[in-house]
């Protein structure tokens, strides 16, 4: 057999065996891995909808510094490209080159995010302030999902499924 075909079907075996072992949906070769885009699509969703909420918050934006306005929008463009690069891509799988660290630049993204906007809020509008932790939880989510951090062996303690929901019910 050639090596493509090995590879292909050691590829194909160590896929069923992730998926039936854990929750992490990705495939890793040399230089690329290749991810579940159904699932990394919600999560991305999820996440530009809760950046439009944060933004949203009347009381934030008045009390941000200049300079942390300017990192505040920064982020803001940076999430909205991400998640929308997987969106556009989101017909079952997308490859991207693992050197990227773009799941995690995803995280690290957000949570700079919400390390400014999180103080503000519990301030201004403390309300809010459970709203930013249910949106924090999704991070580890995300990369977990896209292979940058490890799957954790036990149950998590939310379900992506109920944190997307708690995310979608608003500030």
């Amino acid at each position: 057999m050639s090596g493509d075909v090995m590879r292909n079907r050691f590829l194909a075996l160590s896929l069923g065996t992730i998926l039936l072992g854990s929750t992490v949906a990705c495939t890793t070769t040399t230089n690329t891995a290749t991810f579940d885009t159904a699932a990394l699509n919600n999560d991305a969703t999820a996440i530009a909808y809760a950046v439009q909420a944060i933004e949203g918050i009347p009381e934030l934006e008045s009390h941000l510094s200049a300079s942390d306005k300017a990192k505040f929008d920064n982020l803001i463009a940076q999430i909205r490209s991400v998640t929308a690069q997987v969106a556009a891509n989101s017909n079952g799988s997308i490859t991207v080159a693992t050197g990227k660290d773009w799941a995690k630049s995803l995280g690290t993204d957000l949570q700079t995010l919400l390390a400014i906007a999180t103080p503000i809020v519990k301030v201004y509008s403390p309300s809010a302030g459970t709203y930013m932790t249910t949106v924090q939880a999704m991070i580890p989510l995300v990369e977990a999902l896209a292979g940058v951090t490890a799957s954790p062996y036990a149950a998590p303690l939310q379900s992506p499924e109920l944190i997307r929901a708690r995310i979608y019910q608003g500030v």
